[in-house]
């Protein structure tokens, strides 16, 4: 008897080495997580999240005491996914995939060797994890646009209700005297990604049902967002009734800070007060409150064949990830836009130059801006921004997103094809309006020569694709053209449709089949 318990304590002495041996595969990752954290704003919180998590692992250390054999192989599966999606992040270029896949490893090491007892102990700390790690790109982008304009239909509202004379221009307030920008840095992500994360663990310091939990996190959300209209309102008031410098510098930044400050204690009380008598009671609680029932305290021999098999797959990880690692990046050869035809469909191009903000902030590897003229018809715009290698940070930005920051008003969206020879090409036509000015936009995405509308569509087909091309260039292409009071959409779509057939003939030059 004696012999068998020296035996499993051995064992479970395994479940620390894979864990080192685990970390170690994901440093790189873990250093490009720590850089986030400490220059994006976003994300500031990171290493208090971090701090926490670890408190909370020792606070329910008890768990470690005992054992059990429920999940064991579930904890086996939960190794093999996170190995895949690790690999297959590497592959695709997306970082949080890697980020992601690590909690996932850990979680699932710890049921292998301990089953749902040592998934209870860890799993709290792994939810809060996720909430410090930066989005998908295009994700973030669309949130950003998205807040940006609901944030500033806020304010405008606010500032109208007080009786403040203001115009909103997309995401511009023109106030006469002054006109302020929400920018993408006024969007709210810097309250709303704290906020979630702190009612993430407002919602861990009681004990109340999950569905509670969860409204905790929403009600964090909510609030994030209205407190950062009002503060973008009282920077409009405070500019229109003292000094328009008061918009700029120390005051925006220190008005900022009071402000998130304050709206964590809205949050906080807004929540304390959904909570019963009996909840209220819990503070301190929550999952820091470890039982270990009866039956769970006697440990029950170790299965080894998951065990076996968790440490197979983290031996066999490491030469696979840094056989990954090592695999160059496939970059098609292409010609660069500064040859690009300057003739299209009969149009004269006129090259334009994108304003060196939207440059950094889209990122791209080359890209060309042209407005096609012909006396006949309307000019037609043309822009293509290629990506050599789409990751984190350089990604298309969806035009349906885009627009309505502009100040442009979406009237119509729908997807139509597009005949290019034998191939059905997909495409999504948009029709915006701004006052009486009418515009049609025709934009679609093109990846390893496969043609995509839906942006959602685009970045699955980039990570299925990892799994049988090195390759992750692609290229946004959009079509936009001025519909005149004397022109009808018909005449418009058709030539929109005859631009880009002619398009179809000179594009895989510039951006690869």
């Amino acid at each position: 008897m004696e012999l068998a318990l020296q035996r499993i304590d051995r064992t479970r002495l395994l479940l620390p080495a894979l864990l080192c041996l685990v970390l170690l595969i994901y440093i790189p990752d873990g250093l490009l997580l720590w850089h986030d954290w400490m220059n994006v704003e976003e994300f500031s919180h990171g290493p208090l999240m971090l701090v926490v998590a670890l408190y909370l692992l020792w606070a329910r250390r008890p768990l470690l005491q005992s054992h059990d054999r429920r999940g064991n192989w579930a904890g086996l599966v939960f190794c093999i996914l996170a190995a895949a999606a690790y690999a297959l992040a590497i592959k695709a270029g997306i970082i949080n995939v890697r980020h992601i896949s690590l909690l996932l490893m850990i979680l699932g090491l710890f049921v292998v060797f301990g089953g749902v007892t040592y998934g209870r102990y860890v799993l709290p700390s792994l939810v809060l994890l996720p909430f410090v790690v930066p989005p998908p790109a295009f994700l973030n982008a669309n949130l950003t646009y998205g807040l940006q304009l609901l944030s500033t239909d806020m304010s405008v509202g606010l500032l109208r209700f007080a009786g403040l004379s203001v115009f909103q221009d997309g995401n511009i307030i023109d106030m006469g005297t002054i006109k302020l920008a929400v920018v993408e840095a006024c969007a709210g992500l810097r309250y709303l990604y704290p906020m979630i994360g702190l009612g993430v663990l407002l919602a861990m310091l009681f004990d109340m049902p999950l569905w509670k939990r969860g409204l905790f996190v929403l009600l964090a959300a909510v609030v994030s967002v209205i407190m950062n209209s009002v503060r973008i309102f009282l920077t409009g008031a405070f500019a229109e009734w003292t000094d328009t410098a008061v918009s700029d510098g120390f005051f925006h930044l220190f008005e900022g800070w009071v402000f998130f400050l304050f709206s964590f204690a809205v949050m906080l009380a807004i929540c304390y007060l959904t909570l019963t008598k009996r909840e209220k009671a819990t503070i301190g609680g929550g999952v820091l409150k470890v039982s270990v029932p009866e039956e769970q305290r006697e440990e029950k021999p170790l299965r080894l064949g998951p065990v076996i098999g968790a440490m197979l797959l983290c031996i066999v990880l490491v030469p696979s990830i840094l056989a990954l690692r090592n695999i160059p990046p496939e970059i098609p050869e292409r010609r660069a836009f500064n040859s690009f035809p300057l003739k299209i469909n009969d149009m004269i191009a006129e090259e334009d130059v994108l304003p060196g903000v939207e440059q950094t902030i889209l990122n791209m590897s080359d890209y060309f801006l042209g407005h096609y003229r012909d006396g006949n018809v309307p000019p037609v715009t043309l822009f293509i921004g290629y990506y050599e290698q789409q990751s984190a940070g350089s990604t298309p930005h969806s035009p349906r997103v885009c627009i309505p920051s502009g100040g442009w008003k979406i009237e119509d969206l729908s997807e139509i094809t597009i005949t290019d020879g034998e191939r059905q090409v997909p495409v999504n036509r948009v029709l915006v309006t701004h006052g009486e000015d009418r515009l049609l936009v025709y934009y679609w995405f093109k990846q390893r020569g496969k043609y995509i509308a839906n942006e959602y569509i685009a970045k699955f087909n980039l990570l299925w694709g990892g799994l049988s091309s090195a390759r992750t260039d692609g290229a946004l292409i959009r079509l936009t053209m001025p519909i005149e009071t004397t022109m009808s959409e018909v005449l418009a779509d058709r030539e929109l449709t005859g631009f880009a057939q002619e398009l179809f003939k000179v594009l895989p030059a510039y951006v690869p089949d």
